[in-house]
């Protein structure tokens, strides 16, 4: 076990620190590549260009704060809003709502950015259609950083919104009531009581929200470079994605990168520190626990109407205007006329005919269920083992390291997977292959970590002491009676990373080629005006649809697997349960006179199920 653990401590290393090493070497070493190259000498050139062009410095520093920070505080307004009319309101169709809201965590990122970006153009935009009908001739331009940082508010609200519904389920409700019966009014009750005992764990949904937001690489290229804002994602892109004539300036991109990692560092350490002492502010009590349900009554109808305009803007519209991208030939506005002369559904078959489209699409599925395994099956391990590890420092150093991923913006991963490759690639070719893929798709094993540590914690020691009584070692213990305990958990978390996976684009768009691009860079070079002869935005649009439909499908289809499964094994519990007493040849409860010893019954039990 103590051999298993330390080669998933490896692994998670390798994925973790290794490209980030190499970044940070990259940031002091060039001025392009830190190895391989005779010109590299160790420097802070990269440090003094970046503080020369301190405009530009500055510049991104706070267009990059602005974007992220503002698109943040919108998604968790929002967010926060659609949990408490779920959640803590007598709001009807309280289910129908969570499931709307839910809905566009399946669409793919850069699918909703292509979506957005076809509902707010100026001529041929449902969006623009609709206001146009209002007094006021009220046009929304699709390239002001305003409208960037809305579209990514809307595209960022499920995530939050999944965060924060748990938090507000398990608030006791008492505190509010007797705020309540003292006199304060709502939002007085809000201000003092609700937010104050919700502070650490909105602090952390800020916090991830905010690192989200910082390594989304999809709203500002397709938004960004037509509005002459230096986005950090944006920047880094273009530093490396050279012109004509032009080398790739990776030395100075590792240096921004660095600068923002700092930046994410410092917001998890904050994060940290004030969640650390959080249990001051439990609520739950046990006895008597119920939310507060806050009646709407007048106020009912406006936040339905609310309601209905978020899931029009987030779900409704945006489909709707793929797919009227797709049955047209140009962009063309909508009308009626134009529904019955205009549109063609060739667009479909061409997409479905494409041989490209097929081997993209199955290059995801392999790339984000490789990932997804290779994140569960280390994080599982490891967090087993410095779960029944006595806290010392080096346990609780190898833990912080395990959850560190989440304070790695995607694009700062992406680039410094990129660079690693691009080192070791004269020794270990993987630079450009789908290994080079699954491997960097795997950063994300804080998710699985975090997940396989909470589930382990939950399941007592007893059942591994009974099984290393029986003669079983450690890892037979783990085999046979802990993994099958945690496997639900896993599985569950394994779902979750392959649905990330096969929506991902950052990462791909830094270490992707024409050889191993997944669907979302193919889809990307469909609607992308500068891929030339790839070009093509009827079949993008058909064939961000029809990605869509299969996410989806997947998706659900791997949630109804898992329910299925634990219908199956409930009943089989059950049925252990009721034939435990003759297989283990105790006695009826009448005829007991003494008490058992409870650990060999424990371990004949962990034999016979064993044996079962």
């Amino acid at each position: 076990m103590r051999i298993a653990t330390i080669i998933a401590g490896a692994v998670i290393f390798l994925l973790l620190a290794i490209p980030l090493v190499v970044q940070v070497i990259t940031a002091f070493r060039g001025p392009f590549l830190p190895f391989g190259v005779s010109t590299a000498r160790w420097s802070a050139e990269n440090f003094v260009t970046l503080w020369s062009l301190r405009e530009d410095f500055w510049a991104v520093l706070g267009s990059t704060a602005a974007f992220v920070g503002g698109s943040t505080v919108l998604s968790l307004l929002m967010a926060f809003g659609l949990a408490w009319v779920t959640v803590r309101t007598d709001a009807p169709l309280r289910r129908v709502i969570s499931v709307l809201v839910v809905v566009p965590f399946i669409i793919p990122p850069i699918v909703k950015a292509q979506a957005y970006l076809l509902m707010l153009s100026p001529e041929s935009g449902v969006l623009n259609q609709v206001l146009r009908l209002l007094p006021g001739d009220l046009v929304i331009d699709p390239y002001s950083f305003s409208t960037m940082i809305v579209i990514q508010a809307l595209t960022n609200v499920t995530f939050p919104y999944l965060m924060i519904v748990p938090i507000l389920t398990s608030m006791d409700g008492s505190l509010e009531e007797s705020a309540r019966v003292s006199g304060a009014s709502w939002p007085q009750t809000l201000r003092r009581v609700t937010l104050p005992m919700l502070w650490p764990g909105l602090l952390g949904v800020a916090v991830l929200t905010f690192i989200l937001g910082l390594g989304s690489l999809e709203i500002p290229l397709l938004f960004g470079q037509e509005s002459g804002k230096s986005i950090f994602a944006l920047k880094l892109w273009t530093l490396i994605s050279a012109g004509a004539g032009e080398l790739p300036q990776y030395g100075l991109a590792a240096a921004w990168g660095c600068v923002f990692l700092v930046i994410t560092t410092i917001a998890f350490v904050v994060y940290l520190r004030a969640t650390r002492n959080a249990e001051r502010r439990a609520s739950i009590s046990g006895k008597g626990f119920r939310p507060t349900v806050m009646r709407l009554g007048a106020w009912k109808l406006p936040v339905m109407l609310v309601i209905l305009v978020f899931v029009l803007l987030t779900a409704v519209l945006p489909l709707f205007a793929l797919l009227w991208s797709a049955i047209t030939p140009y962009p063309i506005a909508f009308s009626f006329e134009a529904l019955a002369a205009q549109t063609q559904f060739g667009a479909f078959g061409a997409v479905l005919g494409d041989p490209e489209f097929w081997a993209s699409l199955g290059r995801t599925l392999v790339i984000a269920g490789g990932s997804a395994t290779i994140a569960c099956v280390a994080a599982t391990v490891l967090a087993y083992g410095i779960a029944r590890s006595r806290r010392t420092g080096w346990t609780r150093a190898v833990d912080l390291f395990a959850s560190s991923s989440v304070a790695i913006p995607a694009v700062i991963a992406g680039f410094a997977m990129f660079l690693t490759f691009m080192v070791i690639n004269p020794v270990i070719p993987l630079a450009g292959t789908i290994a080079a893929l699954v491997i960097a798709y795997s950063f994300r094993v804080s998710i699985a970590y975090r997940a396989g540590y909470s589930a382990t914690l939950q399941i007592r020691m007893e059942l591994e002491e009974a099984a290393l009584v029986s003669g079983a070692s450690a890892f037979e213990g783990f085999r046979r009676i802990v993994a099958p305990l945690l496997a639900p958990t896993v599985f569950a978390v394994w779902i979750q990373m392959f649905i990330l996976g096969t929506n991902e684009f950052t990462l791909p768009a830094f270490l992707a080629t024409p050889e191993s691009r997944p669907l979302s860079v193919y889809m990307y070079a469909m609607i992308s005006p500068r891929s030339a002869q790839l070009y093509a935005p009827d079949q993008g649009a058909a064939m961000a649809l029809i990605f869509t439909l299969l996410v989806f499908a997947i998706g659900y289809g791997l949630q109804w697997l898992v329910s299925l499964r634990a219908i199956g094994r409930s009943s089989r519990r059950v049925a252990v349960v009721e034939a435990a007493p003759e297989a283990l040849g105790a006695p009826a409860p009448a005829e007991t006179t003494a008490a058992p010893d409870t650990r060999s019954i424990a371990a004949q039990r962990v034999r016979e199920l064993t044996r079962r």
